[in-house]
């Protein structure tokens, strides 16, 4: 894990640290290379669900992303929004392990000071790095990247929830991914977390996201309690998806 984070990885937690390190080889391929012609991360994606006994080719990249999602953006929330450490995400600068896919970063973030706004601490995570492997995976799956955004919007949600509850202050955490989700406009630019949290929608105490992650097509998973293609969900899914195309 980063040296920065580990007092906040510590015992139960240690694992959700694990998908970053800190490393000066230059023998791994930076996620650009990955996301190259070459064809690298595709390969790695399509033997890792392979071993999972994931077949459909959608649905391997919409599984792999929720697992990818799931390892590095609790060290993205703490060290974004807690130490105001950007850490190096652009494709250019990180590098990816295709084995352990553990990516592989040159140092820990410089420290803002002062810690700046939201639009500078998260842009080159969300337009540098998720971006680009949002047009790789719908490319080279047939994944539509919509998907891909309302997992990366469930995970910011439920990880920055789950970090909150065991912070003293979550003060800025909060007031980040509130930023994060509620901008429509982000330089100029749609922001696409806007777009896929304005398709997620309440059905009691659950909020249910905009698009389904396929987990259903994995062997020993079935579907999410927040999927909008259960029965129960699916008219409500209707009236909202009818109410933003107006």
């Amino acid at each position: 894990m980063l040296p920065t984070l580990q007092p906040f990885f510590q015992g139960p937690f240690s694992e959700y640290g694990a998908a970053m390190t800190l490393s000066q080889s230059q023998t791994e391929p930076t996620l650009t290379q990955c996301l190259g012609e070459s064809g690298l991360l595709a390969q790695s994606v399509t033997a890792w669900a392979s071993s999972q006994g994931i077949s459909n080719g959608r649905a391997q990249a919409s599984i792999w992303h929720m697992f990818y999602t799931i390892r590095i953006m609790p060290s993205v929330l703490l060290s974004h929004s807690l130490l105001f450490r950007p850490l190096p995400l652009s494709t250019g600068s990180v590098r990816l392990c295709l084995t352990s896919q553990r990516l592989m970063l040159a140092h820990c973030g410089e420290v803002n000071t002062p810690p700046g706004n939201t639009d500078d601490r998260y842009h080159d995570v969300i337009f540098e790095h998720f971006a680009p492997l949002h047009q790789y995976l719908s490319a080279q799956f047939g994944i539509p990247e919509r998907v891909l955004w309302s997992s990366l919007v469930y995970r910011l949600n439920h990880l920055s929830k789950t970090i909150a509850e065991h912070l003293p202050n979550p003060a800025q955490l909060n007031q980040d991914v509130h930023w994060l989700l509620h901008t429509k406009q982000w330089r100029s630019k749609q922001n696409p977390l806007f777009k896929a949290h304005q398709k997620s929608f309440d059905v009691g105490a659950i909020r249910v996201r905009g698009d389904c992650c396929l987990m259903h097509e994995h062997p020993v998973k079935g579907y999410c309690d927040d999927c909008p293609k259960l029965p129960q969900h699916m008219i409500k899914r209707t009236s909202v998806a009818k109410s933003l195309s107006q």
